[in-house]
């Protein structure tokens, strides 16, 4: 690699190109998209108060060739990886756990690429230059007196690098779903055991006498009116039982406005033409990730259908790899979603806290793979249960 490589820090995506910064990004990495964080930014979800940006990045001359997004935090809500325990016990020792470092995306439990670096460097390159960017941000944390630094939803290899640079691995899961080339949905339904598929018709059934009407809607079918009414179900599910809504109006609007080419929104409507519920989901290549949901009533199995069924057919008819819907997960798993791992890996700066929370993930770590083979051994996915 050459060594002119000028590495440094910003606090706002606004300092990058569009272009320039995109170039960076891998097709399963869209939420690490431009468009997405700045405008997380621009709307005030994130910078003002928490999730201040440190952007450790890389230029070879006037050429961006890498990109390290991370968060200063003052507490841990909104990253989905948990670790208000480790809190406690600073406080408990009367040790400062915030301000900490998180390299995430705010408020989005995904996988994706937490490095972004030029797709033309070679794998060895490629390594160099994600640990010259994470040496960088601990240097920043240990000047900033942070407490840690957290790595969340990244892929295996990232986690592996980050253990060679002293950071330690941690284990979690989520449930996906995978196309294997179903031609509908019921070929889909073939593959489950017979109790799951009798439960999904009669799900599905119900729905259908309902009457409700369903439209998935992308590209310029969306409109700056979807934008309201969607964040209108968001905010109606968080008020109910969800907590804290961490996107506002404006979020929405900017997403109709400069991300529509990433939207797929499920939209359910009464007969009479009253939309009733929806689900604001995202999409690219072969990916396909529902985020959020809501609803203006309650109606049996909706749920089900909106944030589940709909994704699926829409997978299926195009022919996509992997639909992921977010965090929890029961109810996915018994409707044909895969137990999967989900990497992350923690720095702590203070030696004691450390050794304690290495020595807990080590467990962890062991317990999480017992359990992921024990639900897919239990999966309504017959190929799972045979294997």
């Amino acid at each position: 690699m050459d060594e002119r490589i000028k590495i440094e820090i910003s606090h706002s995506f606004s300092e990058f190109l569009k272009e320039d910064w995109n170039r960076l990004v891998p097709s399963d990495s869209l939420f690490q998209e431009h468009e997405f964080l700045i405008g997380l930014e621009e709307t005030g979800c994130i910078g003002k108060s928490d999730w201040l940006p440190v952007i450790v990045y890389a230029k070879q001359g006037e050429k961006l060739i890498g990109v390290l997004p991370s968060y200063l935090r003052q507490d841990s809500y909104g990253e989905y990886i948990f670790d208000f325990q480790w809190a406690n016990a600073f406080h408990r020792a009367g040790i400062l756990y915030y301000p900490k470092l998180t390299v995430a995306v705010p408020f989005t439990p995904v996988t994706g690429s937490r490095f972004l670096i030029d797709p033309n460097f070679s794998e060895i390159d490629k390594q160099s230059l994600e640990s010259k960017l994470l040496l960088s941000l601990k240097e920043f944390g240990a000047k900033e007196n942070v407490s840690s630094i957290h790595i969340l939803f990244c892929k295996e290899e990232e986690q592996a690098m980050g253990r060679n640079l002293g950071f330690a691995p941690r284990l979690s899961h989520q449930y996906h779903w995978f196309n294997k080339g179903f031609s509908n949905f019921e070929e889909f339904l073939g593959t489950l055991v017979k109790e799951r598929r009798k439960t999904i018709r009669s799900e599905r059934k119900k729905i259908n006498a309902t009457g409700l009407i369903f439209q998935t809607l992308t590209g310029d079918t969306i409109q700056e009116s979807h934008a309201n009414l969607f964040y209108n179900f968001y905010k109606d599910t968080h008020s109910k039982k969800w907590g804290q809504a961490y996107l506002n109006r404006e979020f929405f609007f900017k997403m109709v406005e400069t991300f529509r080419h990433r939207l797929l929104l499920v939209l359910a409507s009464k007969p009479n033409g009253d939309p009733i519920a929806g689900t604001w989901n995202l999409f690219r290549d072969g990916f396909l990730y529902g985020r959020y949901w809501g609803a203006l009533e309650h109606i049996p199995n909706l749920h089900f259908e909106c944030c589940y069924y709909q994704l699926i057919d829409y997978a299926i008819e195009h022919k996509l790899e992997r639909v992921e819907a977010g965090a929890q997960g029961e109810h996915k798993f018994l409707r044909g979603y895969k137990t999967v791992p989900m990497f992350s890996s923690h720095h702590i700066f203070n030696d004691q806290g450390r050794s304690a929370i290495e020595t807990y993930l080590e467990k962890e770590i062991e317990m999480e793979r017992e359990n992921i083979s024990a639900y897919n051994a239990h999966s309504p996915i017959k190929s799972l249960r045979e294997g």
